[in-house]
C-alpha cells in the first residue's frame, strides 16, 4: 500500500517539475487543486459508460445544452435560448455565441445535430444514451447556430433529458461501423468544450490531471488545473487529506467521517444526496441468453420476502453509515423533486427473524444437519458480491449475512473487481446476490428505466434482469404524461410494482460525505451531487 502512494506522489512531483502550476494557493498564479478518490474512469466514450468516475470527467469536460442549477430547475449551458412548439412536436435551441472545442475550432449547430442524430440512429451503439432520446426522431439545423429536435410525441422532461447529452467531438467517433468498434473506443485524449480538458491521463498510475479551459464559453474557471489520484483504500485517502497531500476528498467512508470532522484546517461536509444502495437479487427471465446462472430458488417470492423480513435496515444505516443516511425503501430517493416523486405509502416490511423463519416454514423450506434449509434437493445456498473499491459494503454483506443464517439461508460474502462484476450482472446474468448502489439523476424517469424489460441487454442499465410488461407499459405512459400530478400517479404506482416483485431490496440512502482542506480553498458550493459538481469547482479559488 505505502509503495503504490509513493509511487503515485513522486508521479505527481515529476509533473510539477514538468511544469505544473503549484498546488499551493500562496502562489500569484492559478493553483491546483488536488482530489483524492478510491474509483478510475472505465472510459471518457460516453456511448458506453457506467462508473461515476467517468460521470464525474464527463461534467468537467464535455458540455450539454441544458444543465441542473442548484434549485433543480434547467438553464441553458451551450443553449442560450430554446422553445417549445405549440403541439410538442418540436424543440428548438439557439446555441451561445463563440462556443470553441479544446482544439480551437467552433463549435456549429450541424456538429450538435450530428450528435444528437448519432444518438438516435444508432442506439446500440450509444447504448448509455438511449434512455434518453426516447421519442427522439430527429434533429436537423436552421443555420449556424440553430438546430431543432423533432419528437414523436410530447415529452414530460425534455430540459432534464438533453441535460444529460454529452456533446461530443464528432470527428473522433465518425469512423465506427459497429456498436462494438464504438463502445470499445475509451477516448482518453477527448475533444470537447467543457471548463477543463485532459493535460495527462495515467492508467497505470492513476492520476489524471486537467487544466483550466481559458476559452470556455461561460469563463475561466478559477483553478488552473485540477489533479485526481486514485487511492488503494480510504485510509491511505484520508490520511493524504489530513497531512496536505490532497486537497479535496471526493468520498470519506463513514466510518471516518466523525475523525474528519476533527482534522485541523479541513471542513467535513454532509449532505442528503440522491444515491441509494441495493440488494438486487437475479431476476433475468429463464430465457436469457445465456441462460442465468443461478440458485433457483432466488426467483422463488416467498424465499425473496424472507430475505426482506430478515434485514435490519435501521442496523445497517447506524453500523455501517454511522448514522449518515437513512433505510431505503423505494428505487426513487425521496430527494427526487423534493420528495414529489417519491412514493411516501409505501409501507417497508419490518424486521422479524420470527417472521422470516416462518414464511420459509410454510414455503417448504426444512433445515438440514447444518442449518441450511432445503426444498426438493435445492439449498438456500447463496453467493453475496459486491464491488471491491466500496468501503461500505464489505461490513454490509458480513451483517446481512449473519441474519440470513439465523433463518436458515447461506449467503458468501465476496468482493468482486467493478468491471468483472458489470458483465457478471449483464449480460452474463452469473449470480444470486449483488449489493450495489446507483447515484439518481435528479428526475425519477433514469431509475424507473433500470427496471424495464429493454435496459437488460449488454451495455444496458438494468442489472437485476427484471421483466414486467405492465411496468414496461407504464415506463412509456409517464415519459408522455405532461402533467405533473398524472404523472406522479403513474410513477408512484411503478416503485409499489418493483417494491412488491422485489428484484431489489433497497438498502439505505446514504449521505454525500466529503471534505476538503479549507485552510487551502474556498467557494465550494453545496449541489445535490456534492460539492464537486463542475458548477463548484468553478467557484473553488485559494484562500486569499
Amino acid at each position: 500500500m505505502k509503495k503504490i502512494g509513493l509511487i503515485l506522489l513522486a508521479f505527481v512531483l515529476l509533473l510539477s517539475a514538468c511544469g505544473e502550476p503549484d498546488a499551493s494557493p500562496q502562489q500569484s498564479q492559478p493553483a491546483a487543486l488536488r482530489v483524492g478518490w478510491l474509483g478510475f474512469p472505465d472510459t471518457l466514450n460516453p456511448a458506453y459508460a457506467f462508473l461515476s468516475e467517468s460521470y464525474t470527467m464527463f461534467d468537467l469536460v464535455y458540455s450539454t445544452l441544458m444543465t441542473e442549477q442548484l434549485d433543480g430547475s434547467y438553464a441553458g449551458l451551450l443553449a442560450e435560448s430554446w422553445s417549445e412548439s405549440e403541439d410538442g412536436l418540436v424543440w428548438t435551441f439557439t446555441l451561445r455565441p463563440n462556443i470553441k472545442w479544446h482544439n480551437g475550432e467552433p463549435l456549429t449547430a450541424e456538429q450538435v445535430v450530428w450528435n444528437i442524430n448519432a444518438f438516435i440512429q444508432n442506439s446500440d451503439g450509444w447504448v448509455t444514451n438511449y434512455g434518453y432520446i426516447i421519442g427522439f426522431v430527429e434533429a436537423r439545423v436552421l443555420d449556424e447556430r440553430t438546430l431543432q429536435i423533432e419528437l414523436e410525441y410530447p415529452i414530460s422532461n425534455m430540459e432534464f433529458r438533453v441535460s444529460f447529452l454529452y456533446i461530443v467531438y464528432p470527428k473522433d467517433f465518425e469512423g465506427f461501423t459497429t456498436p462494438e468498434d464504438l463502445q470499445n473506443f475509451t477516448n482518453f485524449n477527448p475533444i470537447g468544450t467543457g471548463p477543463f480538458k485532459i493535460n495527462t491521463l495515467d492508467k497505470d498510475q492513476r492520476v489524471i490531471i486537467l487544466d483550466a479551459n481559458p476559452d470556455y464559453f461561460d469563463g475561466r474557471a478559477k483553478l488552473g488545473q485540477l489533479v485526481y489520484r486514485t487511492f488503494d483504500n480510504s485510509d491511505a485517502l484520508i490520511q493524504a487529506l489530513r497531512v496536505g497531500d490532497i486537497d479535496f476528498a471526493a468520498e470519506v467512508p463513514t466510518s471516518a467521517f466523525e475523525a474528519v470532522k476533527t482534522f485541523e484546517g479541513v471542513t467535513a461536509v454532509a449532505l442528503p444526496g440522491r444515491s441509494l444502495s441495493e440488494l438486487i437479487l437475479n431476476s433475468v427471465p429463464e430465457d436469457h441468453d445465456p441462460v442465468p446462472t443461478r440458485n433457483p430458488a432466488i426467483t422463488d417470492p416467498a424465499v425473496r420476502l424472507a430475505i426482506a423480513t430478515a434485514i435490519n435496515k435501521k442496523d445497517l444505516v447506524d453500523v455501517v453509515l454511522q448514522g449518515q443516511g437513512i433505510p431505503g425503501v423505494s428505487i426513487i430517493p425521496p430527494t427526487l423533486g423534493g420528495g414529489f416523486w417519491f412514493n411516501r405509502n409505501l409501507q417497508d416490511v419490518r424486521f422479524d427473524l420470527a417472521e422470516a423463519n416462518r414464511i420459509l416454514d410454510e414455503a417448504g423450506y426444512v433445515r438440514g444437519v447444518d442449518g441450511v434449509r432445503e426444498k426438493d434437493g435445492i439449498r438456500l445456498d447463496f453467493r453475496l458480491q459486491f464491488p471491491s473499491d466500496s468501503s461500505n459494503y464489505p461490513r454490509a454483506a458480513d451483517m446481512i449475512a449473519n441474519w440470513l443464517k439465523e433463518i436458515g439461508i447461506k449467503a458468501t460474502p465476496s468482493a468482486v473487481d467493478p468491471d468483472s462484476l458489470v458483465v457478471a450482472v449483464n449480460p452474463n446474468a452469473d449470480y444470486d446476490l449483488v449489493i450495489w448502489g446507483w447515484g439518481s439523476d435528479p428526475d425519477p424517469d433514469f431509475m424507473l428505466s433500470v427496471m424495464t424489460s429493454e435496459q437488460y441487454v449488454e451495455g444496458g442499465w438494468s442489472d437485476s434482469g427484471y421483466s414486467n410488461p405492465v411496468y414496461d407499459e407504464l415506463f412509456a405512459q409517464q415519459q408522455r404524461t405532461l402533467d405533473d400530478a398524472a404523472r406522479q400517479k403513474i410513477v408512484w404506482e411503478m416503485q409499489e410494482m418493483v417494491f412488491n416483485d422485489r428484484p431489489y431490496i433497497v438498502l439505505w440512502y446514504d449521505d454525500v460525505l466529503q471534505a476538503y482542506r479549507s485552510d487551502r480553498f474556498a467557494g465550494f458550493i453545496q449541489y445535490p451531487t456534492g460539492i464537486d459538481a463542475f458548477q463548484s469547482l468553478m467557484n473553488v479559488e485559494p484562500v486569499k
